[in-house]
């Protein structure tokens, strides 16, 4: 029964964060990559990309994504991105923008959202995203006005799919939208994950005392602000692994002392030491 009770909480946590993610489309384009192709995007405002056919690796700084027909990356704060395709594909690239500007709950996301599987897990959006394509090809009168409205949509279900599939900071990202002064300490927590934070260092950020902040940031996040930057730290240990970086490397990026210092909070963690959950891992398909 608790269980059934946690899974109503981010039920509601998710529609409620939902709601403060209404999107205006700025400008849409449709791109075919030949094979092998490379396309960067250099833009700085926030960008969609949605895969309509092929396979396509997206790379934002250290981090890269595969992305197949049907998946949708979202990139909050844009950046320097380079876009490759597997073999011959279709990609959908848009710039939005909250129809509410919230400069401090762009900050919190992260630097990329892949909604990965959403094509095949949600069939009936796939005939959504080929009318997004026709329309913004096509250029028929009102096309801009209905672009907009599907892309609204699409984003919407893309971030809840998202949300589900064990991401684990909606309420993070309800409060930084509710609360700048947690917002602005949830943003440098993710922008450096490996800085010693400390309550202190935070609470300067909200601009809070050190107790005042510990109580606010529970009561908006629902876990401490060192429980949450472990949480953040293992969910990029995860990745680092995924990708292949030596456990060394990881932990030093990530602002461990030593390397088994780090092996022993992922073990907390995960359960299992680093090396034993890559092998793991690459043996599962990734969603």
């Amino acid at each position: 029964m608790p269980q059934a009770h946690g899974l109503v909480d981010d039920a509601v946590t998710i529609g409620r964060f939902l709601e403060h993610l209404r999107w205006s489309v700025i400008e849409t384009s449709g791109r075919d990559l030949a094979p092998g192709e490379v396309r960067r995007d250099t833009h700085e405002s926030t960008r969609l990309h949605v895969v309509l056919s092929g396979t396509i690796e997206l790379v934002r700084g250290d981090e890269a994504v595969t992305l197949d027909r049907g998946d949708v990356a979202l990139l909050a704060q844009g950046g320097p991105t380079r876009l490759t395709a597997s073999g011959d594909a279709r990609l959908l690239s848009a710039t939005i923008a909250l129809v509410v500007p919230s400069p401090t709950m762009t900050k919190a996301m992260p630097p990329v959202l892949a909604a990965r599987g959403f094509g095949r897990s949600e069939p009936g959006f796939s005939s959504l995203l080929d009318t997004m394509h026709r329309e913004a090809s096509d250029a028929r009168p009102g096309s801009a006005i209905v672009l907009a409205g599907l892309t609204d949509v699409v984003i919407s279900a893309a971030v809840r799919f998202w949300l589900e599939h064990g991401c684990g900071t909606a309420r993070a990202w309800l409060a930084a939208a509710s609360d700048p002064n947690v917002g602005d300490a949830l943003a440098a927590i993710h922008q450096n994950p490996g800085s010693p934070w400390t309550v202190a260092s935070l609470a300067r950020i909200a601009r809070a005392s050190r107790s005042q902040f510990a109580e606010q940031f529970r009561a908006a996040v629902g876990d401490t602000p060192a429980r949450y930057v472990t949480r953040i730290r293992m969910t990029q240990a995860e990745r680092m692994l995924r990708d292949g970086e030596p456990v060394s490397g990881i932990a030093y990026r990530l602002g461990y002392d030593s390397e088994d210092g780090f092996s022993r909070a992922f073990r907390r963690h995960s359960g299992v030491a680093p090396s034993r959950w890559r092998r793991i891992a690459a043996l599962q398909p990734v969603a």
